[in-house]
């Protein structure tokens, strides 16, 4: 069952390592979208795809 909205928001205040990658990770992804101009769509499936490499 995935986490909700609420719950992601309740680690990434408790944990400071989750919260670090959470600021790292959306602040890459601002950069990559300014130098790029790419849509929102394409980064969120560049994510996707990030997130399926490290399963392989």
């Amino acid at each position: 069952m995935p986490f909700t909205d609420q719950e992601y928001f309740e680690v990434i205040e408790k944990n400071k390592t989750v919260k670090e990658a959470y600021e790292n990770i959306k602040q890459i992804c601002i950069n990559l979208q300014k130098q790029t101009n790419c849509p929102e769509d394409d980064l969120k499936n560049f994510l996707e795809f990030i997130s399926r490499q490290w399963n392989q």
